[in-house]
């Protein structure tokens, strides 16, 4: 079943990388008693809605929602509470630089 989640994105919609592992918080927008519930999570985003198995809403940064849907495939969930310089970024590239 596909899964539906939302998340913010606080720098500009062309600085998002997609098809790259990247730390990003994220909410369940489903239907149901955890709807909003956010998880850490390790995932690959792509602007096609149809390319990973999960639906993703991207909010801008005071909680726009961008006109068109993308997709999502979490890879791993992560433990802990981000913090910087994760918090002010709205992801961060897993890749080495």
């Amino acid at each position: 079943m596909r899964q539906e989640w939302d998340t913010f994105v606080l720098t500009k919609l062309t600085e998002v990388q997609e098809d790259v592992e990247t730390l990003r918080v994220i909410r369940d927008v489903n239907p149901g008693i955890r709807k909003y519930r956010a998880q850490f999570v390790k995932c690959l985003i792509s602007r096609d809605p149809e390319k990973y198995p999960d639906g993703l809403r991207v909010r801008l940064g005071r909680g726009q929602l961008t006109s068109k849907p993308w997709s999502l495939k979490i890879t791993e969930m992560v433990e802990g509470i981000p913090t910087a310089p994760y918090h002010m970024s709205g992801g961060i590239a897993m890749q080495d630089e």
